[in-house]
């Protein structure tokens, strides 16, 4: 799935400001695609992402 620079930032900003949590863009990534509705989890589907990465670039 493709997500822009842009949605990853965002998603950084809402890790940051709403869970405390320093990603990188790329670490951003998945929450930037359930975000975004890139990616839209089927009924009962567990979702589970991977944040890594602990840098503050784009973030403010």
């Amino acid at each position: 799935m493709l997500v822009t620079d842009e949605q990853m930032q965002a998603a950084a900003r809402w890790l940051w400001f709403e869970l405390g949590i320093a990603a990188e863009l790329s670490g951003a990534a998945a929450i930037a695609a359930l975000h975004s509705s890139t990616y839209v989890p089927a009924a009962q589907e567990k979702v589970c992402a991977l944040i890594c990465g602990a840098g503050a670039d784009g973030i403010v």
